[in-house]
């Protein structure tokens, strides 16, 4: 875990994305070329022309799970935002490739429904996110090793009985099968 605090001002309203990289993910992830030379890369999008102060979501659950093959696997990131009162925020979920730095794709990403055998109810495996509760399911893992996946926790607000959507977090997180 790395924690970061600084204080910044702005130059004023509008979008910012604040980001972190840092080197060298597992070797031998399985659905991404070469991921011990792959960078791992975060990203915070929030819009100071939201009205009233803003928290950006929280997810409480460990990015790191373990699965079973010939199992479905669940795991929802136990996310959550905080505001103050009169603040009527959303979240919704979203899959989204990993990254390896700002706009740039891991190389050779393959989505872990694609590297399943079967799915454990027959036919195609699946891997999905709920758009609106966060839990992502991937019925079934079919080959042990580790997986990387990501996703974004987007925020809306209403304003005047319309959803703007304000900022996401985005989770990058391992499987272990």
């Amino acid at each position: 875990r790395v924690l970061f605090r600084s204080r910044h001002t702005y130059a004023g309203v509008g979008s910012y994305l604040i980001s972190y990289v840092e080197p060298n993910r597992n070797g031998g992830v399985l659905n991404m070329s070469d991921s011990f030379f792959t960078t791992f890369y975060l990203e915070t999008l929030f819009d100071l022309a939201a009205l009233g102060c803003n928290n950006s979501p929280q997810l409480r659950i460990p990015p790191i799970d373990q699965a079973c093959t010939g199992v479905a696997f669940y795991h929802n990131p136990g996310a959550f935002d905080i505001n103050p009162v009169g603040a009527a925020d959303s979240l919704s979920y979203e899959l989204v490739v990993p990254f390896r730095d700002r706009g740039t794709p891991v190389n050779g990403y393959i989505s872990p429904e694609n590297m399943s055998d079967e799915s454990e109810l027959g036919g195609s495996p699946t891997f999905t996110i709920n758009p609106i509760d966060g839990t992502m399911v991937w019925d079934a893992p079919s080959r042990p090793g580790e997986y990387n996946v990501a996703f974004n926790v987007v925020e809306w607000r209403n304003t005047g009985g319309i959803w703007k959507r304000i900022g996401y977090v985005r989770r990058d997180m391992q499987i272990i099968v």
